[in-house]
This record gives C-alpha cells, structure tokens and sequence, in this order.
C-alpha cells in the first residue's frame, strides 16, 4: 500500500443527513398529520460538520426479520417557531406508551441542523426537564424544569408556552394545558410577568404566535405503520426494507416519483414494504413504486435495502467472495466502486458515517488527502482533537482493514456484534443506520504479548444486495483503546 501525506483537513463527522434524499425527520411512529405544511421534512441535509471534503451525511436503520412490527411508534407533531414569525409543525416519530411525553421531549430537543437551516428555531431553553404529565378529563397538567421560564423576552416566553400548548393540543385526549415549574402551580411566568394560573389552549396564542397553514398534501385518508399489510410469504425479491434513515427521522411516501410531489405517508426505519416493480428516473434518484394501504405510490430506492434472511445471507459463498475482492483491490490500489454500492461507501470511524461517492472511491486509495480521523479515546469534541495526526483514507480505513482481514486469528462471524474490551456493548458500535443490512463481522484477536489481547480490532462490514449481486454499503471500525 502507499502512504502518502500531504494537506491535513480536518474531518467532524456528519450528524446523519440525506442531501438531496427524501427523507422526514420523524420521531416514534403512529398517525400520519394530513397538514404536512413545508417540505422541511423532505430535504434533510442534517450535517453537524462535515468530516470528508465532499462526503454526503448518512441516515439509516435496519433489521433482519420480515415483517416488522412498527406499531410501538407514531407520528405526531411538534411546533417551532418559523421566521420568528408563524408556529410552524414539523413531523417526528415517537416510542409508545407515553405519546404526549415522549412529543414534549422531542419538541424540548429542538429543531435539526436541516430545519435550523430552513429558518426554524426554538423559544423554549434547551436544559429545560420534563417533570411530570397527566391527561386528564382534557386537561393536561405539565411540569417542566424552572429553566422553562428563564431568559426570552416577551415574545420568547409566550412563543415558547405556545409551541408546548399546540404540540399537546393535538392530541384528542387534551382540550387546554395548565403549567407547573418544578412541581408548584404557576402564577406568574418568568420575568415578563405572564398571568398562567388558569389552564391555557390554542386560541391563547392565535394572534401571538400563529400556527403556519399549508395545503393538505394529499384528501387521502391518513393510515398508520399497523395498516401496512402482513408481507408473510412475500418473495424477497418484491420487498424492501427502509434504510439509512436516521432513528429520529422517516422516509416520505409520496404520489408521484420527486421530492416535489406531494407526501402520501411515511415509514419508520426497518419498515419492510412491497415493491411493485415499477422505476422511474427523477434527477439522480432512482423512485420505485411500493404497495401501501391506500394504493400504490413512490419512494426513493436510496432508502430501500433489499430483504435477505440471515440465514440466506450467511449461506451465500458470494459474502467470502466480496470480501477477498475488496481485500484484493486495497491491496492493488484498485478501484473500490467495483465492490462498493451504487450509494457510495459509508465508512464509520469512531462516530458518525461519513459517505464517500462513487467518483471518490474510483481513486480514494491513491488520494494523497489526509484527514484527522476520530478515535475510540479522542473524538471531535476533544479539545486534542486537532492534534491527531492526519491519515489518508487508505492509512486510517483500508490498511486497517486489510490488515485485520489477513490476520490468521482472524475470527469472522455474520450479524454477531463482538464484545471487545472497550466496556462498550457490542451491540453500540454499529450505528443505527447500518441496522437495515445485514453484516460480516471480522475480529482480529490481537498480537502483541504486552497487551495481553486487548489490541483488538474489528471491523463490520455492512452488505445489501443490488440486482441481486451483494455490495458493500458501510464500514464500521470498533477497537481497544490504550
């Protein structure tokens, strides 16, 4: 392998994000809201910093049985504040029991980068608690952290009493809001003297902080993650799993192939749904049409993995082949999209997935670019982040590599996380959005006597199958930390 250095960039791994893809940040699962009003949801370019000179964010999600269950999440819908002018709803999945709790939580959580970037913000003070909610007779009684009603001004403090009254008031069960701060009724809310000792709707905020009204993306009727028909003894072939998509996000269902056409529905991660054999070209995006509860409609097949059973993917001798293929063009400084999938490479480094295109991998390990890669001991975040050596991607990933798949000790094994000596759980080091692919694992044991087998390495390598053919989609790193 050669080893060339020359300019050091520096690499912050990208928070999941889908460029140009169709996907919605969601939260757990259940209702679909007819008043989609923007597309906020659709173009989620959610980069926190991007680690690699032109690398795309990544979102995924995965699981290995058919079908699966997603009736334990739900739509619902939480309110920022648009412009500093409207109260804008934006879509988020969410765990059951405990809907409404788990809405606030994510409403406290704020906007994504995506959505800051397209002018929505928060008014409510990101180290407030949720104490307590009941629901009761259609009233909600909350309890918030007394870092609620801190700082704002006039307009914060009512915007932010605002987005909580309009994501709870959503919800069937709840008519008005009453308000407590650590445990006590309210009077008097924060410095700006706001009178809140009655319970508190939507029409209290109307003129202050009104809520953005869009067009219904579609009169169809809403349907939910349960109607999605039992897939039992579908062909694999005809079925898709959503994948890289992010866990708090979802993926758009929409009329017609584009992310301008009007949003019909949406899927949680590892959702598997039916592929009705249709395609259709729009931009650089490949669209396919897909079976839902109320017709058939359009997902960009970016987001789809192919359906294979663990068992079926353990029994393919095409897995070995790959692997000694991809060992075999590191070794030769050959050209990796030959092993790699049409999406590109999504390579894991001790944080999040980082995409490298296909043009990028044509020539990545003979690039002369050297980036600070994150550690298991040192990431971004490490004030010794910036002093990290810089390392070409064939040093910091395809030597590692190469060098762990060699190895005689090496140990493989398939969809099996390996406990190392991190302390971390196995089942951690694999990010969410590689869950919708099957997996190899590759263990190196370790070697040198002083460290008595804690210089252990493993990559996962993350595998979907396109026509058929399996590819490799991403690359996970977990190893000991000295």
């Amino acid at each position: 392998m050669k080893r060339l250095i020359t300019t050091l960039f520096v690499l912050a791994l990208l928070a999941t994000a889908c460029g140009n893809d169709d996907t919605g940040n969601a939260g757990p699962v259940t209702i679909v809201p007819n008043d989609d009003t923007s597309d906020v949801t659709t173009t989620t370019t959610t980069t926190t910093t991007n680690t690699v000179p032109g690398s795309q964010p990544v979102t995924t999600t995965t699981t290995t049985t058919v079908p699966v269950d997603q009736a334990d999440q739900v739509f619902i819908q939480v309110y920022f504040v648009a412009d500093g002018l409207t109260a804008q709803a934006v879509v988020r999945a969410v765990d059951t029991p405990d809907v409404a709790a788990n809405a606030i939580r994510a409403l406290i959580s704020g906007p994504t980068a995506a959505e800051a970037d397209s002018s929505l913000s928060s008014a409510i003070p990101p180290d407030t608690l949720l104490l307590g909610l009941t629901i009761d007779g259609g009233r909600a009684t909350i309890d918030l952290s007394r870092e609620f009603e801190s700082g704002g001004g006039s307009f914060g403090v009512l915007s932010r009493l605002a987005q909580v009254v309009y994501t709870l008031t959503q919800f069937d069960t709840v008519d008005d809001v009453l308000f407590h701060l650590d445990g006590e009724p309210v009077e008097i809310f924060s410095g700006e003297g706001v009178i809140l000792d009655d319970p508190v709707d939507g029409s209290d905020y109307a003129t202050i902080l009104p809520i953005a009204i869009g067009p219904d993306p579609t009169d169809s009727e809403a349907w939910i993650q349960a109607d999605l028909a039992d897939l039992t003894g579908v062909d694999p072939a005809n079925l898709g799993r959503v994948a890289l998509v992010t866990e708090a996000d979802v993926l758009n269902v929409r009329v017609a192939p584009g992310t301008g056409s009007a949003i019909i529905g949406m899927l949680a991660p590892g959702v598997v749904v039916e592929l009705i054999g249709l395609e259709q070209i729009e931009g650089s995006s490949v669209w396919v049409q897909v079976e839902t509860p109320i017709g058939q409609f359009w997902l960009n097949s970016h987001f789809l993995a192919a359906v294979v059973t663990p068992v079926d993917f353990s029994d393919d001798p095409a897995i070995a082949d790959l692997l000694d293929e991809f060992s075999s063009i590191i070794v030769d400084d050959g050209d990796l999209r030959l092993v790699t999938s049409q999406r590109g490479l999504f390579v894991s480094h001790h944080g999040d997935p980082i995409r490298f295109s296909p043009d990028e991998l044509s020539t990545i390990l003979t690039d002369p670019t050297t980036y600070q890669w994150p550690s298991n001991a040192i990431g971004p975040d490490n004030p010794e982040f910036d002093q990290i050596p810089g390392r070409t991607f064939s040093e910091a990933v395809a030597d590692s590599f190469v060098s762990v798949y060699d190895d005689p000790d090496t140990e493989l094994s398939t969809n099996e996380p390996i406990a190392g000596g991190n302390g971390r759980i196995p089942e951690a080091a694999i990010p969410f959005v590689f869950e919708s692919f099957n997996y190899v694992g590759v263990y190196d044991l370790g070697d040198d006597p002083q460290f008595d087998g804690l210089d252990w390495t493993t990559w996962y390598v993350s595998i979907d199958y396109e026509n058929g053919v399996p590819v490799i989609v991403g690359l996970t790193i977990d190893q000991w930390a000295p």
